[in-house]
């Protein structure tokens, strides 16, 4: 994956979960995408997803891992994400 890929990607994101995260942490992927932090916004996400246990599908999972790995970043969260079918 290109750097340009990984940001359009990872850009995407917030407005892609906003209606599962919860408003302080969409604020905050929010000012980290205006800042150019998209490792931070990616792992974020995730988190915050992982820690309320909110669904997300297989396929949802599989682009948030994607994106970790493409920016060498840990994948943790990921495996604690409630993947519904």
């Amino acid at each position: 994956m290109t750097e340009d890929e990984i940001i359009d990607k990872a850009e995407a994101l917030p407005e892609r979960f906003a209606d599962r995260l919860t408003e302080s942490a969409l604020w905050s992927v929010k000012q980290m995408r205006g800042g150019g932090e998209y490792g931070l916004l990616t792992i974020e996400i995730a988190a915050s997803l992982a820690k309320h246990r909110t669904p997300v599908t297989a396929g949802e999972r599989d682009e948030l891992r994607e994106l970790l790995e493409a920016m060498s970043l840990p994948t943790d969260p990921i495996e604690q994400l409630n993947v519904q079918a």
